[in-house]
């Protein structure tokens, strides 16, 4: 994918061409900056908040004769699920693990992965259908903050959404390149008790996966 002599792209206009051949769309929803709602789905029209009556867009006095694009002030960053686990099984070189939370083996009282666990089993009782089908993922979340702009930003913080496939034995469910960033929630401050609010994207793809089984998705 790389140019000639492996060497990235002078601009961000030409990277963006590049990386667009991946097929890893990033989705850009627009938030209320209190964090009430995103402004999708049937919110997707809406200027103000519905519930605390915030501004969607930022002021800018228009001092040319064309009008310019509005800006939110807020945005919520949703890289979707489905065309990075369609990824493991495209590979053999993943495909031949997704199977290793079945096949492992075992020793009672000793767990070395999260489908040794009690919580594990009781949900293979809870759904036996899906957990008939050992290629069905099983995802990890977990979410924390960070300032991203180092010590100067103390009173920024942004807080990444990821999810680990823990079908893969534990040498390969934690390393970096398994770990799939989803949301980006927007600061300034972390999300709290309003996190369910930015994870609707994601949640509303599970349920579709959930649904459908479909690794044409």
């Amino acid at each position: 994918m790389l140019p000639r002599d492996h060497n990235l792209p002078d601009s961000y206009y030409k990277m963006k061409q590049l990386m667009s051949q991946l097929g890893l769309p990033c989705i850009e929803i627009d938030a209320c900056p209190e964090g009430c709602m995103l402004f999708w789905k049937d919110d997707v029209a809406l200027e103000t908040c519905k519930f605390c009556g915030g501004e969607r867009y930022k002021h800018v006095p228009h001092r040319r004769k064309k009008p310019r694009k509005r800006s939110a002030l807020s945005k919520l960053f949703y890289l979707p699920l489905a065309p990075r686990l369609q990824r493991m099984y495209a590979s053999n070189a993943t495909a031949k693990h997704m199977t290793w939370h079945v096949e492992h083996e075992t020793k009672e009282g000793l767990m070395s992965h999260p489908s040794d666990c009690e919580a594990w089993r009781h949900f293979d009782r809870c759904h036996p259908q899906f957990a008939m089908e050992p290629r069905n993922v099983r995802l990890g979340l977990c979410s924390d903050g960070f300032a991203a702009f180092g010590k100067f930003g103390k009173k920024f913080s942004c807080w990444p959404v990821m999810l680990t496939p823990y079908n893969l034995p534990p040498d390969m469910c934690m390393k970096s390149h398994f770990i799939f960033l989803t949301l980006i929630c927007p600061g300034p401050s972390d999300p709290k008790k309003r996190i369910d609010i930015y994870l609707q994207p994601l949640i509303e793809e599970m349920k579709e996966l959930w649904a459908i089984w479909d690794t044409n998705l």
